[in-house]
């Protein structure tokens, strides 16, 4: 992955988790999450995702479903090329990971 890391290669706290399913309260850097440093949270992703979630807390908890991660994709066709790659990286481990046994997932903010 060019932007996302696994819990094992983080350098550092400053991370946003993409949990699996509806967060726990308890557990994360859980080692099946994927992880977004800081630095990589451009604008534009984070702008496609304050269009369709406006509750999205950068530094708390946002559970996304579904229908709200697509919505946010064609938010992010009026976005910037980087914040496009993000979102398609995501994408894909989201497809492959999550949405087969879950209904959303969890951004846990750094």
């Amino acid at each position: 992955m060019k932007y996302f890391v696994y819990n094992n290669q983080r350098d550092g706290t400053c991370y946003h988790e993409f949990y699996k399913g509806k967060w726990n309260r308890w557990k994360y850097w859980k080692s099946d999450s994927i992880f977004l440093d800081d630095d990589y949270l451009f604008k534009g992703f984070s702008d496609a995702i304050k269009e369709i979630v406006p509750y999205y807390d950068p530094f708390g908890e946002t559970k996304i479903s579904i229908d709200q991660w697509k919505k946010i994709g064609e938010q992010i066709k009026e976005k910037d090329v980087k914040s496009q790659e993000v979102y398609y990286e995501a994408d894909r481990w989201l497809r492959d990971e999550v949405f087969t046994k879950h209904k959303c997932f969890t951004i846990l903010g750094i």
